[in-house]
């Protein structure tokens, strides 16, 4: 069947000289991975990680990998590409929602959503907080977001999604200092947020304790191989 597809790009994978297997996150499907022929030669530089992408595509009822016959442009990122920073931060944002969609049907409030931060941090330069933003909205999007039971709360359950002082039996929490800075965090708007005097220590840790969160709430998640290099060149 032929559609037109609108696509973030997650990953692109060499399947060939010339070929390509390229995954997104689609407005019509929700997840899906196509073959692009002669991919590397047809307006390759357009590929980048984030960019968004209408696709001319063609898939039989019997498989999952669809075949696209050319693309153009909805949005390709000005800054992102050529910022050391925003493309590190890039690819730890795509890895996490390849993970956290890789099943996901069509779900046109988190592609809108995803577009938005896209040009987001695309325009932005306010980002050392960043991380933490992302995956708070990605959670609560999804349907997992921490939820704060006591306002002097320090211990974060992992299972429920909640901020209180009961430890929970036979589960996995956090009981740190990083949880009291997350606590507050939750508070407050983006703007404030993205522009809070947070340690680096606490900024790292922090992260750590939303990525172990995601290994509870998605299945078969896994800590980001880009995790470790985003937050070097964040400090």
């Amino acid at each position: 069947m032929k559609s037109i597809d609108h696509g973030i790009l997650l990953r692109k994978i060499n399947y060939s000289e010339t070929s390509l297997i390229l995954h997104f996150f689609t407005l019509e499907k929700g997840f899906q991975a196509y073959l692009f022929q002669g991919g590397k030669k047809k307006k390759g530089n357009m590929l980048q990680p984030l960019a968004i992408i209408e696709m001319h595509t063609y898939q039989r009822p019997e498989s999952d990998l669809g075949k696209i016959s050319s693309i153009a442009a909805d949005y390709i990122p000005k800054s992102i590409p050529y910022n050391p920073i925003k493309s590190g931060l890039a690819f730890f944002m795509t890895e996490v929602i390849e993970q956290a969609l890789r099943n996901s049907d069509k779900d046109e409030a988190i592609f809108n959503m995803l577009t938005q931060e896209i040009h987001w941090l695309d325009d932005s330069d306010t980002i050392s907080n960043y991380p933490i933003w992302f995956l708070l909205k990605v959670a609560q999007q999804l349907g997992f977001g921490i939820q704060v039971q006591q306002v002097d709360g320090r211990i974060f359950d992992l299972q429920a999604g909640t901020i209180s002082n009961h430890t929970p039996e036979g589960q996995a929490f956090e009981n740190d200092d990083a949880v009291e800075v997350l606590r507050n965090l939750l508070k407050l708007s983006k703007t404030d947020l993205l522009g809070a005097n947070i340690h680096k220590t606490d900024r790292r840790q922090i992260v750590n304790h939303l990525t172990n969160y995601f290994r509870w709430h998605i299945d078969g998640f896994k800590v980001p191989k880009s995790l470790k290099v985003m937050q070097t060149i964040l400090e």
